[in-house]
């Protein structure tokens, strides 16, 4: 679900930030912290996580999670994952990440999505990661490979850092698919869609 750490390059971006206005703890209460450390300038939106839309059929779906910002650095997360027939060939995954205009207006950000290769051995070497602090909440774990059965994942925590490199001065609305194919057949598709704004941004307009 979440961008591959070999290729965070592909989304770092030049960020200039005009200082001298002080900025405070509940000033980004409404969204958590986010950009790149030390200058944490950015106000980070987790607008949603769940089964990509119009794909409600595929073997695996992961329906809304429930987001709730804890404080002003983690959001907490929630949901179901259920995985509706046993998936014992190897399945390839991609990730595409696109900047939108709105929910029906996108365009690539990264083109052609990122090959993760083997989805499996991908998820065990995230398993020190964002992603595996996510899926190490499911209850029953979420073992490779996908076996018939309903996941619960209770109450992980999520930061910012996933999602450092996802510029305002870019996009402010941002979404990343991760698509999973099993024998040439689509099994599973995940969708993020963010938002984040500057500091500037945030400043009220009278």
């Amino acid at each position: 679900m979440f961008p591959p750490n070999s290729t965070t390059t592909l989304f770092a971006v030049v960020i200039v930030l005009a200082g001298g206005i002080p900025l405070t703890e509940q000033y980004f209460y409404n969204g958590i912290k986010s950009g790149l450390e030390p200058d944490l300038k950015h106000s980070l939106f987790l607008d949603r996580i769940g089964q990509c839309r119009w794909q409600p059929d595929l073997a695996v779906f992961l329906a809304d999670m429930r987001i709730v910002q804890r404080n002003h650095t983690h959001y907490v997360l929630s949901g179901v994952l259920r995985v509706r027939r046993n998936i014992t060939q190897a399945t390839t995954g991609t990730v595409s990440i696109e900047i939108c205009q709105n929910t029906t207006h996108c365009r690539p950000f990264v083109d052609p999505p990122v090959n993760v290769g083997d989805v499996c051995r991908f998820l065990d070497e995230q398993r020190n990661s964002s992603l595996g602090d996510v899926l190490g909440r499911s209850v029953p774990p979420l073992e490779c490979p996908f076996t018939k059965g309903l996941h619960r994942i209770n109450d992980a925590l999520v930061d910012y850092k996933p999602f450092r490199y996802f510029s305002p001065h870019v996009s402010k609305f941002w979404r990343i698919d991760f698509v999973g194919e099993s024998d040439r057949k689509r099994v599973l598709c995940m969708r993020i869609e963010l938002f984040v704004y500057s500091w500037e941004d945030m400043l009220p307009r009278y």
